[in-house]
């Protein structure tokens, strides 16, 4: 789930925005901390998200260092589980033309336990949302990723990336209810990184389930 660090700007500005959690099946007793993974299980049993949908996406860019670029991205995009996205914005500018047609998989929660070492940061409790931790096991940019979870519906409610470099990357998410189901509907970003500094946000309408 942890993005990559050497990528193309424009791609990477776009994956850290549009990262979502997953569902999958995953045998959560990979994990010893019971309450840990009470919380795993949760957050990859959310049985509200759709197998496959797509949307139509605006994607909103500003930039806070030069060339302080603004713009909003009009496309759609589509959703496969476990975590299989693909975008694709027509008629963008010279600047922002890496954004289109872009497809890339966000990761499966069933093999976090291959990647990452996964603690419990923040336990649930009482108007806490609990926040899990992933340290990749070989080395990159990324140092921890840290996810909150929502314990009542198996959301993901924001992620936060903090890198070697004194980066940080945040992601926050917002649902909506079509139907019997719940998609995330609105996404904001701030990048924080050496060289990069941006704020990202992506609406999204018109699902088909």
């Amino acid at each position: 789930m942890v993005k990559r660090a050497q990528v193309a700007l424009a791609f990477f500005l776009l994956t850290a925005v549009l990262y979502q959690g997953a569902s999958a099946r995953c045998a959560a007793a990979e994990t010893v901390d019971p309450v840990l993974s009470a919380v795993m299980q949760k957050l990859i049993e959310d049985p509200t998200t759709p197998a496959q949908y797509s949307a139509a996406v605006r994607l909103h860019v500003k930039l806070r260092i030069f060339p302080f670029i603004s713009l909003t991205i009009k496309g759609n995009s589509l959703y496969k589980r476990p975590g299989l996205y693909h975008f694709v914005f027509r008629g963008v500018p010279k600047a922002a033309e890496h954004f289109s047609d872009l497809a890339y998989d966000l990761g499966n929660p069933a093999f976090w336990p291959d990647k990452y070492a996964i603690t419990l940061l923040t336990p649930p409790s009482a108007g806490v949302d609990p926040v899990v931790r992933l340290v990749p096991k070989k080395r990159g940019m990324v140092k921890t990723l840290d996810v909150a979870v929502d314990m009542a519906k198996g959301h993901m409610l924001k992620a936060t990336w903090s890198r070697f470099d004194g980066g940080t990357i945040s992601l926050v998410q917002h649902y909506n209810a079509v139907g019997k189901h719940e998609i995330v509907a609105e996404q904001s970003a701030t990048i924080n990184i050496p060289h990069m500094k941006a704020d990202l946000s992506a609406d999204y309408s018109s699902f088909n389930l």
